[in-house]
């Protein structure tokens, strides 16, 4: 059981790694600041009851941008079938690429994960154990360790294909 003065240190510790953690997960950076602050006042009325306050405030964040991303995607397909809204190119090439450069290799090697697989891995990367990630996501920690070898090995995978294409681009003879 915390006090407010512990909340005020808990919120300037963990702000930051909660907006990078929904990052990871994908979420734009917008939406990711907004469930942030969303799951920060959440935990701060209940901040009395909260045992695990790192992976209770994740949890909360995540669910509230998955809302919110979920919300806007269902905004844009009734803007779209109502006329009111043009349908966007997410296939252009110019838009990929600009994608690509502006990100990290870290976010752009996550976002080719599946969902599960990403956010098992956020939370890995945020440092919490196998116990704590199982206990947070409802799932065995079992699931969780095959979960983060299926991801690690898919991102090897990926990062070794990306390494493979600029290396035969870049070769060649004399």
């Amino acid at each position: 059981m915390a006090s407010s003065i512990d909340f005020d240190d808990f919120f300037r510790r963990e702000f930051g790694h909660l907006v990078a953690f929904l990052v990871k997960m994908n979420f734009d950076r917008a939406t990711s600041e907004d469930a942030a602050v969303d799951a920060m006042v959440a935990a701060r009325s209940s901040w009395a009851t909260l045992t695990c306050a790192s992976a209770w405030v994740r949890k909360a964040a995540y669910r509230i941008a998955l809302k919110s991303s979920l919300r806007n995607r269902e905004g844009v397909r009734r803007a779209i079938s109502g006329g009111w809204l043009n349908a966007p190119n997410d296939h252009s090439v110019d838009d990929t690429l600009a994608a690509i450069v502006e990100q990290p290799q870290v976010e752009y090697l996550l976002a080719k994960l599946p969902e599960r697989q990403r956010l098992v891995l956020a939370w890995h990367l945020d440092g919490f154990t196998n116990v704590e990630i199982a206990e947070a996501l409802e799932m065995t920690s079992t699931t969780v360790r095959s979960t983060l070898r299926h991801a690690k090995d898919r991102l090897k995978k990926e990062f070794e294909g990306t390494a493979g294409s600029e290396s035969v681009e870049g070769g060649g003879a004399a």
